[in-house]
């Protein structure tokens, strides 16, 4: 049996359902546009609601950061959506899930 194979969201540059249904968040990158700080928080949800799984703060200065998530990855019940914050600018984000 072969190792799981992630997907990905694609670049995304606002909030949105990755996806719905049982998941397990692999990754996530966040890329700014140089200038300005981003925040991502995703939900185990199809909304910004309920359990947060995951939070991250990138300075606009840190350009890309990609966060890879270790033993398994978290497992979502419900979906994976993504709540994007970001001062001004042009930034995304993409979500790595199986």
């Amino acid at each position: 049996m072969g190792q799981p194979t992630n997907r990905s969201s694609g670049l995304k540059t606002a909030d949105a359902t990755i996806v719905t249904g049982k998941s397990i968040l692999a990754g996530v990158q966040i890329i700014t546009d140089k200038t300005n700080d981003a925040t991502v928080v995703l939900y185990d949800n199809t909304s910004a609601a309920g359990t947060e799984i995951f939070k991250a703060i990138v300075t606009g200065t840190d350009d890309t950061i990609h966060f890879n998530v270790p033993d398994g990855g978290i497992s979502c019940d419900i979906g994976i959506y993504a709540d994007i914050t970001v001062a001004a600018g042009a930034m995304g984000y993409i979500v790595l899930y199986r």
